[in-house]
């Protein structure tokens, strides 16, 4: 069953039970207020009677003991009676009825006249076959000395009718309060359910991870304080969520970039050994052996800087400048690239001059080596021709190829976040290289452009400072 249900049950027994506790108190309590007040009304006409009868014997010269025999007993019985709604009865000292105005007299119980006799007054309500009577009696002292009794009997027909149509009224009235009642709970329930209902459907959508549903209230209550309470847990659980998928994102890019760095140095490795097979010369040799050894160097040192990263919990790449050489680094990149180059049966041309700038030279190779293998890799060119040069303030690394080049929309997405997502993965490729050079070369205050036509080639330009930039920085995913 549901709450609201249970809600609107609760409260319909209890307004039931509080309607028929009502009932029975102001049934009971008018009936006895009824009997009361009759009870002093016939009180009340036994000191006017016992006046009026001290007069008849007064004025009729009679003894007392006259007053209560059968020869004046009726007559002033039926005198007393006279003008009022109940009947009057005259008992003697015996407890015998020697007076009576009416004829209920073998209705009557006896118990209130000895009660009478005895000194006290007394009422009783007796039923008969159709009828409900009250009956009140009262001693009638004369000289300190009980000589007989006045006896009422009063028809409550009158008072019953009163009392139901009194019932009538109120069950009817308490029938529209019980409906009236059972509307107002049931919209008041209604009105209590509607916030958690809307509560109930948020915490469904949350179950399948949407957190954007929320719940207001307008009500000053308890309500108000849980809706606010679940927005606010909804908004913790929003952030916490978004923490934890920026923070995997962070990882996944990190180890991508990581493991696509990785590749090179192992790759120019493997590649002086398939050299090291086919030469003769000795100094050829150790040539090879120098570059294998330097690039495991450098391989090693990759790792191990993956570890410290990975101890201290920064994930990012940290990018220390100084002054080098630019000539020398691409230089030396060319070499180690050598054996990828003449296995794709790519030639080079490499016009230099020396051009000092400011730069990490890892990370400078880092950038060389990703373009260099994008040419080798995507532009199925047959030759590079690679220059640098100086200018005022700056130093350019130009590298062309003669491939089969770019429209010029790939061109200008070859930098987009969401371009390099969409590239399919491969094992030759990981849609990573330019996006991660292009963030290498803007921390150490450079940049990279690419200008390509279909057909034509491709030309990537990388610009260098020979002035030291204001600030370093570190590539964080």
């Amino acid at each position: 069953m549901k709450l609201r249900n249970k809600l609107f049950i609760q409260h319909s027994i209890t307004i039931i039970m509080l309607l028929a506790s009502m009932y029975v108190v102001v049934n009971y309590t008018l009936s006895k207020s009824m009997i009361e007040r009759d009870t002093q009304t016939l009180d009340q006409y036994y000191g006017l009677h016992r006046i009026e009868a001290l007069k008849i014997v007064n004025d009729k010269k009679i003894s007392i003991e006259q007053l209560f025999s059968g020869t004046y007993a009726p007559l002033i019985a039926s005198h007393l009676a006279a003008n009022s709604n109940f009947q009057v009865q005259l008992f003697d000292p015996e407890g015998t009825i020697i007076g009576d105005s009416g004829n209920k007299e073998d209705l009557m119980k006896r118990s209130d006249i000895d009660a009478a006799l005895a000194g006290q007054s007394a009422t009783v309500i007796t039923e008969g076959e159709n009828n409900k009577i009250l009956i009140y009696a009262s001693p009638f002292t004369y000289e300190g000395k009980i000589v007989g009794g006045f006896r009422y009997l009063l028809d409550l027909n009158k008072h019953e009718e009163t009392l139901s149509e009194m019932r009538s009224w109120f069950i009817g009235v308490a029938l529209g309060c019980l409906l009236i009642a059972l509307l107002a709970s049931y919209s008041f329930s209604f009105f209590i359910m509607k916030p958690l209902h809307a509560l109930q459907q948020a915490l469904k959508q949350v179950t399948v991870g949407d957190f954007s549903r929320k719940i207001v209230v307008t009500s000053q209550d308890e309500v108000r304080e849980l809706a606010d309470d679940f927005n606010q847990m909804s908004e913790a659980l929003q952030e916490h969520i978004e923490l934890l998928q920026y923070e995997q994102s962070k990882q996944k890019k990190f180890y991508d970039n990581v493991t696509h760095e990785l590749k090179t140095p192992l790759t120019s490795i493997i590649g002086f050994s398939d050299l090291i097979d086919k030469m003769e010369r000795v100094d050829d040799i150790r040539t090879c052996n120098v570059y294998i050894r330097k690039e495991s160097t450098r391989l090693l040192q990759m790792v191990e800087e993956l570890l410290q990263t990975s101890l201290k919990g920064d994930e990012a790449w940290r990018v220390q400048l100084e002054r080098a050489d630019l000539a020398a680094i691409l230089t030396d990149s060319l070499r180690i690239l050598e054996p990828t180059l003449h296995k794709s049966s790519i030639t080079t041309t490499l016009q230099v001059e020396p051009c000092e700038v400011y730069v990490d030279p890892k990370r400078t190779q880092q950038v060389l080596f990703n373009v260099i293998e994008n040419a080798i890799k995507h532009s199925e060119c047959t030759h590079l021709y690679i220059r640098l040069e100086q200018l005022e303030y700056h130093c350019h690394v130009r590298i062309s190829d003669n491939g089969k080049g770019l429209s010029g929309q790939d061109a200008a997405a070859l930098f987009s976040s969401e371009h390099n997502q969409k590239r399919p993965v491969s094992t030759h490729s990981h849609g990573l290289g330019l996006l991660l050079c292009k963030q290498l070369m803007e921390l150490q205050g450079g940049n990279i452009t690419v200008h390509s036509r279909e057909k034509m080639g491709t030309e990537v330009i990388l610009m260098f400072q020979t002035e030291p930039p204001l600030t370093q920085g570190l590539l964080q995913n």
